[in-house]
């Protein structure tokens, strides 16, 4: 065998190992299942509720859930818009949270619950939410903390800051389209 001959025979199996191992790659892909995605990817939620949740469903889930009500107000101003409060005694395992929803025709476009919580209990809602959305960079504005997921249009912040012993927190869920749908219909309005 002479030097030509063997320097492209030995040149040979290092290309056929790439050809093949890039189709050998493509077949054992194929084959291999998709990952398991350990976190939610779909709607963003907590405690029962999420936003995008029509009044009548607001009410009936702070009523069941949190054994509590709310009361629901129009804007004088622009009639799809309106506003939701109210107090739900036992929606966090027997501790009260409050309410609060931005209504655009009729559906939760911007929701929150807020909660006076002692740390173990402040660590149990973030413990949650990481465990079930995925971690996230931790963000700082003063003395407030927060973390931020935005999954399909749709944005969920919890926030806190320590009040003494405890932490005053929120979780507020935004509904992007719905609050777009709002914003771009009143631009076609002055057109």
């Amino acid at each position: 065998m002479n030097g030509r001959v063997a320097s492209v025979l030995w040149g040979l199996p290092a290309l056929l190992i790439g050809a093949g191992g890039l189709s050998f790659s493509a077949r054992l892909a194929a084959q291999t299942p998709a990952p398991v995605v350990p976190f939610d990817t779909t709607a963003l939620g907590f405690l029962g509720f999420e936003p995008g949740l029509p009044i009548a469903l607001l009410r009936e889930r702070a009523t069941q859930i949190g054994k509590g009500s709310i009361e629901c107000k129009r804007a004088v101003g622009d009639v799809r818009l309106g506003e939701c409060r109210g107090g739900l005694p036992e929606l966090d395992a027997g501790r009260s949270v409050d309410l609060w929803a931005s209504m655009i025709d009729g559906r939760a476009a911007i929701l929150t619950l807020s909660a006076r919580l002692p740390e173990a209990r402040f660590a149990r809602w973030r413990e949650f939410l990481e465990g079930r959305y995925g971690g996230v960079a931790e963000k700082h504005q003063g003395p407030m903390r927060m973390l931020q997921w935005v999954h399909h249009g749709r944005m969920l912040r919890l926030s806190w800051r320590a009040k003494g012993r405890d932490f005053e927190t929120s979780v507020s869920m935004v509904d992007g389209p719905l609050l777009d749908g709002w914003a771009n219909a009143g631009k076609k309005a002055r057109s």
